[in-house]
């Protein structure tokens, strides 16, 4: 079921502009997370604090929660998934996925998920233009060992968001860069941007299907630890279902659940 949807970007600025997040300016970071849609158990440890500069100056740091005054998202669950060619190469090169905290698995190596929303999982930086979330996911090829690691991404550069990148860690060491991972289409972006619908009985907002292509410095990357992807190949779609109001559980897309599966 869906309801009716916003394609004007100027309506849909409009209502992001009036969801603000007075949660989000006071949050303490030294609190538990925040009880609603909380970040998975069963992922890697992430190598980037959100309260100290672990990672390298000449990577971008989470802002602080006292300054995300600002995101359109309250609470909800973001779901990255593979497309079709990308798991196919996955299941070739027989290589370990996992996700990296607060970030979770998807059942069946369908891709990742993340908590999202202005409560400690993603924020807007005015000062760079960045959508940042924290965690990420790895890829490791089991014959030769060689790992590839991102550990903390964002979308940019606000409001003409057009590209992702993130911290990458290769066979686990930070590598002296911000890695541009994909890009997406601006005008489809705002155009899909807000989409109110029912999902699972419950109201959603945000994206269904934003496609990211990734790019040639990626593709690069991920060739060294013998992935074999096209520069432009459309690898993850994301669809986000999330709420203005804080303290809202949100489901995942449909059709896909999350993997509890605790691993040792």
């Amino acid at each position: 079921m869906h309801l009716p949807k916003t394609t004007v970007t100027l309506t849909a600025l409009t209502v992001l502009a009036t969801a603000t997040a007075a949660s989000a300016a006071t949050a303490d970071r030294s609190a538990p997370p925040p009880p609603e849609n909380p970040p998975a158990t069963n992922c890697l440890p992430t190598n980037f604090a959100l309260d100290k500069p672990a990672a390298p100056g000449y990577y971008d740091k989470a802002p602080e929660l006292g300054t995300a005054f600002w995101f359109f998202a309250q609470s909800g669950t973001g779901t990255l998934t593979f497309t079709e060619k990308t798991k196919s190469e996955l299941k070739r090169l027989n290589a370990k996925v996992e996700a990296v905290c607060p970030v979770g698995p998807l059942k069946g190596g369908e891709g990742v998920w993340t908590p999202v929303g202005a409560q400690g999982y993603s924020n807007i930086n005015f000062v760079n233009g960045r959508i940042w979330y924290p965690g990420g996911w790895k890829f490791t090829n089991p014959k030769t060992g060689r790992s590839h690691k991102v550990d903390g991404f964002w979308l940019h550069d606000f409001p003409f968001i057009s590209k992702a990148s993130a911290n990458v860690y290769v066979d686990d060491n930070p590598v002296p860069h911000e890695l541009q991972l994909a890009t997406m289409n601006t005008v489809e972006l705002y155009s899909d941007l807000i989409n109110p619908r029912i999902n699972q009985g419950k109201i959603s907002l945000g994206p269904k299907e934003w496609k990211f292509k990734i790019t040639e410095a990626y593709a690069k990357e991920l060739r060294e630890i013998g992935a074999d992807i096209d520069a432009g190949e459309h690898v993850i779609t994301l669809e986000i279902n999330a709420s203005i109001f804080p303290n809202q559980t949100l489901p995942l897309k449909p059709g896909l659940e999350k993997d509890e599966s605790v691993k040792k």
